[in-house]
């Protein structure tokens, strides 16, 4: 990418264009020219074969899960009953639940079917970056200043910049074709700018490479600027690469959040003008910016003009959480999050943080009010304790915020479809799961489609939730029985309530209290705290308090669906199962592999469908 040399103003050659020549007149022998002139090698052609190759390729890997997406959407449910349909969705839910554990390294991998499409990626750029020869341009004449290698790994990274930035944004173009959230594009984006930050290295060295053996670097270093403005492009791209690492960014979130934006801009601009409009190099940048800001113009739309300025009341609750109460009339859908942003200036105006809706969204017109969005937030450093320091000053003191979203979650009609609901939370995964048992209750009652009639049967929900902290498994049992005894949607004997059972392990070895168990089956709770064993709401409610003990989750999710199956065979009805969970990475990982392996159920025809939706918290 290095063939002109730089004249005219320090920052770009004169006169700007947007393209520069493709003119090309070889002075070598015949048989010189051509081996030059050859697709692989030819500089004047490298972004159309590199380049355009990358891109071909990403919109490839869209395209595919594009038309799965429409397929899933439009195919008609008699067709989606069918062996082959069946085989199609265990196959593929199993390569996107199945996840690996590295124990020594406290690694949790990515789903099987991610880290094939990332293989299929390495096994791409390697191919096209090690495969064309030669590396370097041969002694007996001289061909040109930029290295093969260089050359075409160069074209890729710039190739990769649109894609990076598409999959960075939240209301994004992808998830918009291809119907997957924006917080599962994220490891994506992740390893699109890794693959660029190497695509860029395997760029930059080579260069030096070539001017040491020349004896001419630090001439170049001096009177180039292509040469600074790459350093310094790769100086920050180096940073955003290292600092976004799981490792460091979870440690240095907040001054990560806070410098990223900027650091990125800085690499964006010195990119730009190491680039300095070869070839076709600069409508990269444009399309870049188009989708970017198409991006960021469409959120903001949505954030300032449609949804506007809201009240937000913090309060502090006994077991530490911070509950943020906003009444809106906003529509979401259960396990959608959106993003904050206080509008105050202790609270990092400028930046949004994203929490998890906890509760249902209701019709403003049959409860005579707005809705309200709930969070539950588990206060750390930064925005979260500085929210727990003003609810504990002042407690329902009122914050004007905006909100973004909302996004991801599980949709409506698929909620209603399931016969089986099974809740796992840990810790301030809570909030998530009373906003899931929130929502089955309201829809419980509500038909499913004609196509979709089940037999007249009670639904099974199950809620399993875990934490450390008692104070936790206090507010929670609380806050479940008062969800479950105000639910008034159906009588007790309706044909298509809910029989629920709720589960809390306490897993705090540090207790002198021993559990007692009464005749009657029921467990003194937490702190002295005693919950009926039954309650009845909608239908038959058990709760039951575990100490000292982990739930076996894949000994529940295996439990879960053999009960299912015997139930669809009583009623001669195949049986749906949604798993729902939001956790640490351990309780997300036994969770997704359970239900990788219960797919063999779907395979083998005994359950209609089994889908899990997961939802990771830091």
């Amino acid at each position: 990418m290095m063939e002109m040399e730089a004249q005219g103003t320090p920052w770009l050659d004169q006169p700007v264009m947007l393209h520069s020549s493709r003119a090309d007149k070889c002075k070598l022998t015949e048989a010189q020219c051509l081996y030059r002139n050859y697709r692989w090698r030819y500089w004047y052609q490298a972004d159309h074969v590199y380049a355009l190759s990358t891109v071909y390729f990403m919109c490839a890997v869209i395209g595919v899960f594009t038309i799965s997406h429409l397929l899933i959407r439009l195919t008609p449910n008699r067709v989606k009953r069918n062996r082959s349909w069946r085989w199609f969705t265990s196959v593929s839910r199993y390569l996107s639940y199945r996840g690996y554990r590295v124990p020594a390294l406290r690694y949790w991998s990515p789903a099987l079917g991610v880290m094939i499409l990332g293989a299929v990626g390495a096994v791409f750029f390697f191919a096209m970056t090690l495969g064309p020869k030669p590396y370097y341009w041969p002694t007996d004449a001289s061909y040109g200043s930029s290295p093969p290698i260089a050359t075409r790994s160069g074209w890729m990274a710039l190739a990769l910049l649109p894609f990076v930035l598409a999959l960075s944004t939240k209301a994004n173009m992808i998830s918009g074709v291809t119907g997957i959230p924006h917080e599962k594009l994220q490891v994506f984006h992740h390893w699109t700018s890794y693959a660029m930050f190497v695509l860029a290295l395997v760029h930059t060295f080579p260069y030096i490479i070539y001017h040491i053996r020349k004896g001419d670097m630090v001439h170049q270093w001096k009177t180039s600027v292509v040469y600074w403005t790459g350093v310094a492009s790769l100086i920050s791209q180096t940073y955003l690469t290292l600092m976004s690492l799981s490792c460091i960014r979870n440690r240095f979130y907040e001054f990560f959040k806070a410098t990223h934006i900027f650091v990125a801009v800085v690499f964006v601009i010195f990119f730009f003008l190491h680039c300095d409009f070869r070839l076709s190099s600069w409508d990269y940048f444009i399309a870049s910016g188009v989708i970017y800001f198409l991006s960021l113009i469409a959120s903001h739309i949505r954030t300032y003009l449609v949804h506007g300025i809201h009240n937000a009341t913090l309060e502090l609750l006994p077991s530490g959480l911070v509950r943020v109460s906003v009444p809106s009339i906003i529509k979401w859908t259960p396990g959608q999050h959106v993003f904050v942003r206080f509008l105050t200036s202790d609270l990092h105006l400028l930046t949004a943080h994203p929490f998890t809706i906890s509760s249902a969204c209701r019709n403003p017109d049959e409860i005579g009010k707005a809705s309200r969005i709930i969070f539950y937030i588990k206060p750390r450093d930064g925005v979260t304790g500085r929210l727990r320091a003003m609810a504990a000053k002042n407690p329902g003191c009122t914050k004007k915020i905006l909100i973004e979203g909302p996004y991801g979650g599980v949709s409506e009609p698929h909620m209603a479809q399931f016969d089986t609901i099974l809740v796992i939370a840990g810790g301030s995964g809570g909030g998530f799961s009373l906003a899931m048992v929130d929502e089955a209750l309201r829809l419980t009652g509500v038909d499913s489609p004609a196509s979709e009639k089940r037999a007249p049967s009670r639904r099974n929900l199950q809620v399993v939730f875990s934490t450390r902290d008692h104070a936790m498994a206090d507010w929670y049992i609380e806050e479940i029985e008062s969800r479950l005894s105000e639910s008034t949607i159906l009588s007790a004997d309706s044909d298509n309530g809910f029989q629920t059972a709720v589960s809390v392990h306490v897993t705090d070895q540090q207790v002198s209290e021993v559990p007692s168990t009464s005749e009657s089956g029921e467990v003194k709770g937490t702190a002295g705290k005693m919950p009926p064993a039954e309650i009845t709401t909608t239908g038959s409610f058990s709760l039951n308090v575990h100490r000292y003990a982990r739930p076996d989750l894949p000994g529940l999710v295996a439990h879960t669906v053999e009960m299912a199956h015997i139930q669809g065979m009583h009623l001669e009805k195949k049986q749906r199962v949604g798993v729902l969970v939001c956790g640490p990475a351990s309780m997300l990982h036994d969770t997704r592999n359970a239900a990788a392996l219960a797919q063999a159920r779907v395979f083998r025809g005994e359950l209609e469908e089994l889908y899990l939706h997961s939802e990771p918290f830091v």
